[in-house]
Parts: C-alpha cells; structure tokens; sequence
C-alpha cells in the first residue's frame, strides 16, 4: 500500500509509540543489536497492523460514498445514461429505464435510437454527434420516446461527452426530463388559438 510519506512517518512513530508501551525491556548490551532488529521488525508489523486499519477505514467510506451516489443516481428525478460515441447504452439509471418502459438489465448495450420516434431520430443524432466535437452541453427538445404504454412520452435532452477514468474512453452522458405534460398543454393551446384565428363574426343583422 503506497502512502503518502507524511502519513507514513506519521505511523511509524506511532507504531514505535505503541511498542514502546506494550513492552519495555532493560538487556545487557552485547544483545543490543539483535534486539534493535527485533525491534524494528515490531515496529514495522504494528505498522503494517496500522496501515490494514487505516485501509479499512478508507473501504468503508468508499463504500458508503458508492450506495449514496448509486441512491442519487437511480433516484433521480431525470433520466441519466452512459453511451458510447457509437450511440449504445452502457449505463442507464432506474427513472431511464422507467421512462423507456423496459428492464434496465435489458437495456445495455443496445442502441439509444431504437427508442424514439423515427421523426425525432435527426435531432437524436445531432444532439449525440454535436455532444462529442463540442465542449459544452448540447440540447434537443421534446423527443418522441416509444414506448409500449398508449400515452405518448416527449423528452428534453441535455449531452456532453466526457474520458472515462477507468478505460480511457471517451463516453456520452445523456439526460433525459419528461415533458409530456408541458408538451400536450402547448400543443392543446396552439390549437385552440389556431381554432380561434380561424372562426370569423357573424354578419350583423340588417336593420
């Protein structure tokens, strides 16, 4: 275990504290060396001892940080995805998988187009494209998502790309909110004013 060399110093001096106080001796001096050597190889298992629980208490934070962020993540109120530049799903979260109307597990790898609507599939593939040559986020608005429940699903998107730090790969990261309340209410109004525009006054009445 590599550890910062302050870290490291640090323990060892604690490690010497320790052994100190478990157990002095007094022994004549011609036996001084083979117990100085004694002494160190104490010293550096306490300090080994020292590094396991130091350890162990790091995997215990990195484990309760990893729940906390896989709740927030399969939990959160859009749905977020991971795609690779070829448009499949790597990673999806539970309101994505919820949105889509199927199994997150059978969702992977399978490619983000086969869930939208033919006629959003240009915007689709700009939005992606424009998410890996660009720096900053990209957008697309109410995306017609198929799914199999009769009510139809219309979505923004906002994309950036990003280097995974495990493969090295550059990836997409997608997210996806649910407008279809806003979307039908729009489309609702403009045709009640196009109703409207069209209805034109009764003639009045001779005298």
């Amino acid at each position: 275990m590599n550890l910062d060399p302050g870290i490291e110093a640090e323990l060892r001096s604690e490690a010497r504290q320790r052994l100190a106080s478990k157990q002095p001796w007094h022994e004549p001096d011609e036996r001084m060396d083979q117990l100085r050597l004694i002494h160190e190889l104490r010293v550096h298992q306490i300090e080994l001892e020292m590094q396991n629980e130091l350890l162990t208490e790091t995997l215990s934070s990195v484990n309760a940080l990893r729940a906390k962020y896989h709740d927030l993540y399969d939990f959160a109120p859009v749905g977020n995805f991971t795609l690779d530049l070829q448009g499949h799903i790597v990673e999806l979260n539970l309101r994505a998988a919820n949105m889509l109307g199927q199994d997150r597990a059978k969702l992977v790898d399978r490619p983000l187009r086969e869930m939208f609507d033919p006629s959003c599939l240009p915007a689709l593939d700009q939005l992606l494209t424009g998410a890996q040559h660009s720096t900053q986020e990209v957008f697309a608005q109410s995306l017609q998502v198929l799914r199999p429940q009769p009510v139809p699903l219309y979505v923004n998107a906002q994309a950036h790309a990003f280097v995974d730090a495990v493969s090295g790969q550059t990836l997409v990261r997608l997210a996806l909110m649910d407008v279809t309340a806003l979307k039908m209410a729009t489309d609702d109004m403009v045709q009640v004013i196009s109703q409207n525009a069209g209805v034109r006054p009764a003639p009045a009445a001779a005298p």
